[in-house]
């Protein structure tokens, strides 16, 4: 048993994590689509807009009603994304679900640049080109390359598992990690040095726990730093064998809370401190300079249509 005691917030911290709330105080009529939301009684995917201007198909799982409620589902991520990915760049989107996060990145890399976008699961594949073909006739953008296909450490195929109460809940929570109660489905498995050949701006990578499985297959990419900055997640701070991986590579690992006015960089550890709700976000980056100052300035560009407008 263990003797780790969970105190209750304290009155000032339920205050704080009340009004930290972004995406309403930078967007007040957000709050209005918020209260006039409703779910399709059926639970099929349906449009929704981000706070960037974009729509895309969710099913009334976590993300899609977030996206509806809020604009945006995981704002720090979203965020960290919109800041360090540059026009004319390629960005790869690892564990893309619907592809909100394939949106974002599609925007900020612009016309030149390029998104890869890996998902396995053949249900949300099917709404994600539904979404990458909606972007292409609406927004002008032809610039996400689906790829159907999980990263991983090695080339092959590998049993994909869903628990179902779990995936009716967050259609993000399938996983090459092997669970009790599942049900699976065997997926295309690819390592990112085998199909990624030239350098890449920004890799988001969100795999259910086996992004380190996920980088091992991508030691040549890290140890070229052909990959200048990851972001991910982790339950537990670090390190990390993830972050140790990636400090062996030598790139510099930095936590990324949720601040009222702007995103809040810091050493991990002071990140996992002094979170709100769910883990910061990480970033592993080979130009911690560059990343600091991205990170530094207030606002958030990602509630806004300046995306849009950097892009182009």
């Amino acid at each position: 048993m263990s003797d780790t005691v969970h105190r209750p917030p304290s009155p000032a911290l339920r205050a704080y994590r009340f009004v930290n709330r972004p995406y309403y105080w930078f967007r007040p009529a957000q709050l209005g689509a918020r209260l006039r939301t409703t779910a399709p009684a059926d639970g099929s995917p349906h449009l929704v807009r981000t706070a960037w201007g974009s729509q895309l198909y969710c099913w009334p799982d976590s993300l899609g009603r977030a996206v509806a409620r809020a604009g945006v589902y995981d704002l720090i991520v979203a965020e960290t994304l919109a800041r360090l990915t540059d026009p004319g760049e390629t960005a790869v989107d690892a564990g893309a679900n619907v592809g909100l996060m394939s949106n974002l990145l599609a925007h900020a890399v612009g016309t030149r640049g390029r998104v890869i976008s890996f998902e396995p699961h053949p249900l949300i594949l099917q709404t994600l080109a539904r979404n990458v073909a909606l972007w292409r006739d609406v927004d002008g953008l032809d610039v996400v390359d689906l790829r159907r296909a999980a990263v991983s450490s090695t080339s092959g195929t590998l049993p994909l598992v869903v628990d179902p109460e779990m995936f009716a809940y967050n259609k993000g929570t399938a996983s090459l990690q092997a669970g009790e109660q599942v049900n699976s489905t065997e997926v295309r498995t690819v390592r990112l040095d085998d199909e990624l050949t030239e350098p890449i701006g920004v890799l988001k990578l969100d795999v259910e726990m086996h992004e380190l499985q996920a980088l091992d297959g991508a030691r040549a990419l890290l140890s070229a730093k052909l990959i200048r900055d990851i972001v991910f997640e982790e339950h537990e701070p670090p390190p990390t064998p993830v972050t140790e991986l990636l400090e062996s590579y030598g790139y510099t690992i930095l936590g990324v809370r949720q601040g009222i006015t702007r995103p809040i960089a810091s050493a991990p550890g002071e990140a996992y401190r002094r979170k709100l709700w769910d883990p910061p976000a990480l970033l592993a980056t080979t130009d911690v300079r560059r990343a600091e100052e991205r990170l530094r300035r207030r606002g958030w560009l990602c509630l806004g249509r300046g995306l849009r407008r950097r892009g182009a």
